[in-house]
């Protein structure tokens, strides 16, 4: 859990998009902070250096971009921030361990035409355009069957600040794939929305749901089966469809209707909401 607000507003700051040259004395400015005391203790709470950081997360987004879309690699390396293919190349040679043409072979060659998993019964799919929703959100740091516990333990946060309210509205944001990021470092933040409440000198930071095209689709049932609607949602849906996921959208969102910190018989319920290209 990310409770260093100077952190979470530089963590926000570095995740900016679409990527583009960011000046660390700018983020350490931002933050409050010396720059040289912004790298350590930027250091110190994330366990990489600021530019590290930076580097890995904008790779990480490339690399799913190569694998879930055709976009030209020239355009995801400018995506990515790279002002040339050059030097996108040997960036992402360095963290993969294959040039971008490479990896794209390799990891598309890893999705299956069909997910193999049957439709979710009498569930509709709705596409839709959505308005700007303004939340408070946390950052934590693991994979998707960590949720409940983060969610656990944001309830807590809540409840020890004074905050926690039976009618929060719960919203999550993932930014990463498991294909792609290591499990501990899969970033995922417990939001609420916000409705004016006076969150300051805490943990929780400002993240606005953007207008767009979305698709979404409602899981029900334990959240341990929630990767199965999404294998589903990913590759038979978009294949029957012929949609494309936004390229460089800044997360996927969950919206509750229930709880998911108690969650009644461990079963959940929640919109899986995901940005669709214009």
């Amino acid at each position: 859990m990310l409770e260093d607000p100077r952190i979470a507003r530089a963590v926000r700051f570095l995740e900016r998009t679409p990527a583009g040259r960011i000046v660390l004395e700018d983020v350490a400015a931002d933050a409050g902070l010396s720059p040289f005391h912004f790298q350590r203790v930027f250091q110190d709470v994330m366990g990489e250096s600021p530019s590290a950081y930076m580097r890995r997360i904008r790779l990480d987004r490339a690399a799913m971009n190569l694998q879930m879309s055709q976009l030209p690699i020239t355009r995801i390396a400018f995506d990515a921030g790279y002002s040339s293919h050059e030097a996108f190349v040997r960036g992402f040679f360095t963290q993969f361990g294959s040039v971008p043409s490479e990896f794209r072979q390799k990891a598309q060659k890893l999705l299956p035409a069909a997910s193999g998993i049957a439709a979710p019964p009498a569930v509709p799919v709705v596409t839709q355009r959505r308005q700007p929703v303004r939340l408070l959100a946390m950052r934590f740091h693991g994979p998707m069957p960590q949720f409940q516990e983060h969610w656990q333990q944001f309830k807590a946060y809540l409840q020890d600040k004074g905050l926690f309210r039976e009618d929060l509205q719960p919203v999550s944001i993932f930014f990463d794939s498991p294909m792609i990021t290591p499990p501990g470092l899969y970033r995922h933040d417990c939001a609420v929305i916000d409705r004016g409440q006076d969150w300051s000198g805490t943990g929780l930071y400002p993240h606005v749901f953007p207008e767009g095209r979305y698709v979404n689709i409602r899981h029900t049932g334990s959240y341990d089966l929630v990767l199965a609607t999404y294998a589903w949602i990913s590759i038979d849906w978009i294949n029957q469809t012929g949609e494309a996921f936004a390229p460089d959208s800044n997360g996927g969102y969950e919206f509750y209707r229930t709880a998911p910190w108690d969650p009644a018989g461990g079963s959940q319920d929640l919109d899986i909401v995901l940005p669709l290209e214009f």
